[in-house]
C-alpha cells in the first residue's frame, strides 16, 4: 500500500492527499461532515488541524476524526479515472 506523503486542507471542505506511488487528488468532505463522527470538522480551525497519524498512517485530525488511508486511495483512485474517462462527479 502506497504511503500518504502529503495532506493539506484546502477552502469549503476540501483536503488535498498525495501518495508515495504518485495518486493525487482533492478531496471534497462537504458531505462526509455532515455525518456525526464528522461533526467537529465544521468548525474551519478543526478541519485545518489535519495529519497523518506516525503510527496507523491514517488520515486524522485533533478532534479524533479519521480516514483510512485505503479508503481514501481508493476513491482518489476513482476519482482519477472518472477524469480519465471525462466523467464529471461535481454538481455545478
Amino acid at each position: 500500500m502506497p504511503k500518504i506523503i502529503e495532506v493539506i486542507p484546502r477552502e469549503n471542505y476540501k483536503l488535498y492527499v498525495k501518495y508515495s506511488d504518485g495518486l493525487e487528488g482533492t478531496i471534497n468532505m462537504q458531505k462526509m461532515i455532515k455525518h456525526k463522527e464528522y461533526e467537529a470538522l465544521r468548525d474551519p480551525e478543526e478541519f485545518k488541524k489535519v495529519s497523518v497519524d506516525p503510527r496507523s498512517k491514517d488520515i486524522v485530525w485533533e478532534c479524533g476524526a479519521t480516514m483510512c488511508k485505503v479508503a481514501t486511495w481508493n476513491m482518489l483512485k476513482l476519482l482519477s479515472e472518472m477524469r480519465a474517462l471525462g466523467i464529471n462527479n461535481e454538481k455545478g
